[in-house]
């Protein structure tokens, strides 16, 4: 029933076209850091591997949801009340800073990681 809102793939492509490329991103970082685990096993590859993961469910999470469509989907398809809508549509954004935050706080872990594993050797 969500999902029956009438739309074109132009408007779809607009709305979604920064999380697919940062998806697409995403993917390429979680594919080195992995690469970078197996072969060096330095610990900030895990970390990297977390950061993707975490921003990646974050995004497919906000796809599959139509987060941008929801207010209008709940308020004027399913008829709603506007507290239970502004409830969940807080709640939402909570989740999404939650996961963002999370996902940035090991992405500076690892930044930090990678400057005191490779900042010893420049070191004369």
């Amino acid at each position: 029933m969500l999902n029956q809102m009438p739309g074109d793939f132009f408007s779809y492509l607009i709305t979604y076209s920064s999380n697919l490329l940062t998806i697409t991103f995403y993917i390429l970082i979680l594919v080195f850091a992995i690469l970078i685990y197996r072969r060096s096993s330095y610990n900030y590859g895990i970390t990297l591997i977390i950061s993707s993961i975490i921003l990646l469910t974050s995004n497919i999470i906000y796809m599959s949801i139509q987060y941008p469509y929801l207010f209008y989907r709940m308020v004027a398809e399913l008829g709603y009340p506007l507290s239970v809508v502004l409830l969940t549509m807080y709640t939402w954004s909570f989740v999404f800073l939650i996961l963002n935050s999370s996902s940035a706080i090991f992405l500076v872990v690892s930044i930090y990681l990678i400057y005191k594993t490779h900042g010893k050797d420049r070191d004369n």
